[in-house]
């Protein structure tokens, strides 16, 4: 039987490092379910977006080859209603930082959630002590093809709590994707306490 790649990978803790857009090797022997988060990587696209500072992109990436990919810009929380009404503020807009692209291999268990426990850390860390950010948004593929073959991303990022920018979305939703965001303020909250 052959060894398959990646086996016995903890990824949990695995290093996530800047991608460099001249580096022109990564992504070989890539798989993901869906082709065109495999041609990104791969192809120039996300070269250009790169060296036009559009976005950024980090990877997890070891001897076997790349695991998985993230790329993060910034962007805006445009809700119906005001959703910070408690803390007095009753914008209804909000700073944050979209994940554009994340994909990672199925044969790298673990290598998708250690990018998004990473991305959490970094906005916290890196981010918000400079900018005024707050939320982590996504659009989240929904691809109703046909009823056997729906891609729904949702539910991963449901299982790290984000919700729904509309809740009461019909579905599937127009433009193929559903809106989701993250607070960040019970992170932040985390990383002040630790500090005091």
């Amino acid at each position: 039987m052959p060894y398959p790649k990646f086996s016995g990978i903890d990824f949990s803790k695995h290093a996530v490092i800047e991608y460099d857009p001249d580096q022109l090797d990564i992504g070989a022997g890539f798989r993901c379910g869906r082709g065109e988060f495999v041609s990104y990587i791969k192809g120039q696209k996300i070269r250009n977006e790169l060296r036009s500072y559009i976005s950024k992109c980090w990877l997890v990436n070891c001897e076997e080859g790349l695991a998985a990919y993230i790329t993060l810009l910034a962007d805006k929380l445009a809700m119906g209603t005001p959703i910070l009404v408690d803390e007095d503020v009753r914008y209804t807009t909000f700073p944050a930082v979209k994940i554009g692209w994340l994909a990672a291999d199925p044969r790298a268990k673990g290598s998708g959630r250690r990018l998004m426990d990473w991305a959490m850390r970094y906005a916290v860390l890196e981010l918000v002590p400079k900018l005024g950010v707050r939320f982590i948004t996504v659009d989240a593929l929904y691809d109703a093809e046909s009823p056997e073959k729906l891609y729904d991303a949702s539910g991963f990022y449901e299982k790290l709590g984000f919700r729904f920018a509309n809740a009461d979305e019909t579905l599937p939703p127009a433009d193929g994707f559903r809106s989701m965001y993250f607070d960040l303020m019970p992170l932040i909250q985390q990383v002040k306490t630790l500090s005091n």
